[in-house]
């Protein structure tokens, strides 16, 4: 009986087709990057428009494009819970 094939998780499935877009991306002219947008509903030669945003001006990073909040709130319920015990452990003033 042969092993049914490991689930890959929802964010691998999306790096590797931003992986593939992005060598697409490279490749592509400015002429066909210009005619997506266009198709897009975009209009890239406007001050300010979303087709560069992030790319013209550097978008703003948020604490959660690089942590686990979940995992940090974890991980500070557990110090909290060690720093109580610690506490309780000492001798009365």
């Amino acid at each position: 009986m042969r092993k049914q094939p490991a689930l890959s998780s929802p964010e691998a499935a999306l790096s590797r087709v931003l992986d593939a877009l992005e060598q697409e991306l490279i490749d592509a002219s400015n002429e066909e990057i210009l005619q997506v947008a266009k198709d897009l509903g975009m209009n890239p030669m406007m001050k300010g428009s979303a087709a560069f945003m992030g790319l013209k001006y550097p978008g703003t990073a948020r604490f959660s494009d690089f942590f686990d909040l979940e995992e940090l709130q974890q991980i500070r319920a557990e110090m909290r819970r060690v720093a109580s015990t610690k506490r309780a452990a000492l001798p009365k003033r």
